[in-house]
Order: structure tokens, then sequence, then C-alpha cells
């Protein structure tokens, strides 16, 4: 929309103190006083789009044929121009009804075409969204601009139009204005976390995190934010809960400053002046959980070197077990991961560790067993998963570790 010299010349022009308000992000709202209509108004669809159109194309006069085009189809292209007229009539009578006095004015006819009133006095929240946009994406960020960019990330209440998201006039700009958001977004979080202002950067990320769910960007600083507060365990479960999301929604992995993130999450502080075997029942704590233990690919790997150093001498029988379903089609293979992560920590003994080593596969480290029995294991998870009719393609490699001499 953009929005246009017409509108910024009229926003400052007021009518007893009143303008009319027109909400666009996150729902579609008119108010006046007490007078109001919104996407609530479901039975008038249609009319309120049209009034959506003409507000966001209100810098110009709008032919009579494009709002055919848009507007009217089947039946009404019988008679088009006279369909058109009856729906320019219900918009007006949809706006007198709400209470606007000057319903008959707010929209315009002339010269084969309709539109909006720009004479009117009003504020549209895209307008204002978009000159505090400009004003920090024309210079270097500063503490100064912080304020600038909470206002507007505060104005974005949801995306353009939600009720009109699919119409091919609303696309382009809801993607705009979305993408301009996560860049204040971003912009603010940083200034926050800089500032140690982390609840507040924290309530951020959970506000756009429901916009935008898989940016690892927003979710970093989330993960930030709860550290700064000691909350170490709701970072990890908060990095954990999202991690299943990417692997089963989008199947792809966390970049690698995120797992860096996490290793950090993993290592807390020890305590100074603590005796040790107090600091050692503390981390005793929680790991007292039947089954196999589950940690990220690097903490495997790690594991993975000090077992291949200590090997040769310590004489240990240890294998390493990859299951793989990247043959499975992809909601079948998110259905069979999902099952496998409940089925594998029962099936494996306290001992034992597994990963999530991809979207579509998982590693074992069995421990004091021989290969016979490895292959029993995975043969007795595979036959679990067939009495599920899950398992048909499974891809299965059994390799023992071998030393670093």
């Amino acid at each position: 929309m953009g929005l246009t010299p017409a509108l910024q010349g009229v926003v400052t022009i007021s009518n007893n103190g009143e303008q009319v308000r027109i909400y666009m992000l996150g729902g579609f709202k008119i108010a006046f006083g007490k007078a109001q209509i919104s996407d609530q108004e479901k039975r008038t669809s249609k009319i309120l789009k049209l009034l959506q159109y003409l507000i966001v194309h209100m810098h110009r006069l709008i032919p009579q044929s494009e709002l055919i085009d848009v507007f009217c189809d089947g039946e009404a292209m019988r008679n088009p121009g006279n369909s058109l007229r009856t729906m320019i009539y219900r918009a007006r009578s949809l706006l007198a009804t709400a209470g606007f006095e000057l319903a008959d004015d707010m929209i315009i006819s002339k010269s084969g075409g309709y539109t909006w009133n720009s004479n009117i006095p009003y504020i549209v929240d895209v307008d204002e969204f978009e000159q505090l946009y400009e004003t920090t994406i024309t210079s270097s960020i500063t503490k100064e601009h912080l304020d600038v960019l909470l206002r507007a990330v505060e104005i974005y209440k949801g995306d353009f139009l939600p009720d009109s998201a699919g119409e091919s006039w609303v696309m382009p700009l809801g993607r705009r204005y979305r993408s301009m958001y996560i860049i204040c977004v971003h912009k603010a979080l940083k200034l926050l976390i800089e500032d140690n202002r982390s609840e507040e950067a924290e309530r951020l990320c959970a506000d756009a995190l429901r916009v935008d769910p898989f940016d690892e960007k927003i979710l970093e600083y989330r993960l930030r934010a709860l550290l700064a507060q000691d909350k170490n365990q709701d970072a990890l479960d908060e990095y954990k809960r999202m991690e299943t999301m990417f692997f089963e929604v989008m199947g792809v992995s966390f970049s690698e400053s995120l797992r860096k993130l996490y290793n950090q999450i993993q290592r807390p502080a020890v305590k100074e002046g603590i005796a040790l075997s107090d600091m050692l029942d503390e981390w005793r704590q929680g790991a007292d959980f039947p089954g196999a233990f589950y940690c990220d690919l690097s903490v495997f790997k790690t594991v993975y070197q000090i077992e291949a150093r200590s090997a040769s001498r310590s004489g240990k029988s240890i294998y390493i077990v990859r299951i793989d379903t990247k043959h499975e089609p992809g909601e079948r293979r998110m259905s069979v991961m999902r099952h496998l992560g409940m089925m594998i920590p029962g099936s494996l003994r306290k001992g034992d560790l597994f990963t999530r080593s991809s979207p579509s596969q998982y590693m074992l480290m069995l421990h004091s067993l021989t290969y016979e029995d490895c292959k029993s294991l995975v043969n007795r998870i595979l036959r679990s998963l067939d009495a599920q009719k899950l398992a048909k393609i499974l891809g299965t490699s059994i390799i023992p570790l071998v030393p670093i001499d």
C-alpha cells in the first residue's frame, strides 16, 4: 500500500479531535467514536473486501472495470455493472448502519470509477507502522531507536488483512509487512539484549515466534534472554521443542550457531565454594529416569570420541547403530520418527545413548553387547514398528566402535 502522499497529508487533519481509525494488521476494522465495522461481520465478507480494496488503493480512482474483474464473477457477470453498483450501495449501507454519519461521503463515485474519500480525516495502522519502520531503516541503529522499534512491533498485531490473505492483491502486501515486522523485531531484540532487558526480550520473542515460528534468529535471541535470567532448564526445553518442530515440519536441522548455543546451555557455571560431593549430588538430579540417555548430536560425537580414546585399554564392546527413514514418504517418515523417538529410550539401557542425527535418522551407542545382541535389539524395534504398520523400508547399519590407539 505504501502509504500514499494523499494519505500522509490527511493524517494530521482533525475533526473536533476525532479521526476515523482504520486497522488492517491482525484484522480489519474501521472505527469512529462508537461507530465501527470489522471482519467479525462474516455475513458481509465480500462487502468488507470491497471496502478493504478501496482503502488499500485510496490514492487513485479505481475504474469500474477493475472492480468488476476483482469482485464480480459467476451470476454477477450477466450484469456486472449493476452488480457492482449494488455492492457499493451495500457498502455504504453497512457503514451507515454501523453509525458512520458520513457514510454516503466515504466512498466517492466519479468518472466511471470509485475511490475512498481521502479528505475525511483518518489514521491507518499500516501507515503508522511503515513510517516508524522507515525511521529506523534509513539510519544506523542506536539505543535511541529502541522506543521507535518497540512501537512498530506493538502496532503489528498480526498479518495484513488475515481474512483476505488468499486474495492476489493482499498477498504481496502481507509478505512485505511481515518482512518489515521481522526486521524490526531483530533490531529491537539486539538492542534489548545489549541493554540487559532480557525479560522484555523474552516477551517480544514469544510474540514474534507466533508470527514466524521458524525464524532461527528470533529463537536464538529467546534462548539468550532465558540464559540471561538463569533459566537454563527453560532454555533447554525450548531448544528441544523447537528442534523437534524443525525436524518434523520442515525436515531441517538447526544452524551451527544454535548448536553452539545449545552447548552453552548445557554448561551451567559451577558455583564457587560448594563442596564437590554436594555439586555432584546436584548433577545427579534428573538423571535417574529409566531407559537410554538422549543427547544432542554434538554431545553424542564428544562421547564417541572419549569412548574411542579409552576403548583400547578398557576392552569394552561398543556398537554404533543408525536407523534411517530417508526413503519413507514425507508424512509417513514423520510418523515413523515420532514412534522411534518414543520407543528407543525404553528399548535401551541406562548406559546407552541415542540422538536424532538428522530429520530422518537416529543413532544409538550401545555398550557391552555383541553384534548378535545389537542385531536382535534393532529387529525388536523394527517388529514393534511393524506392529504399528509403520516399518517397511527402514535402513539400519551396525558398526563396532574403532579404538583410537
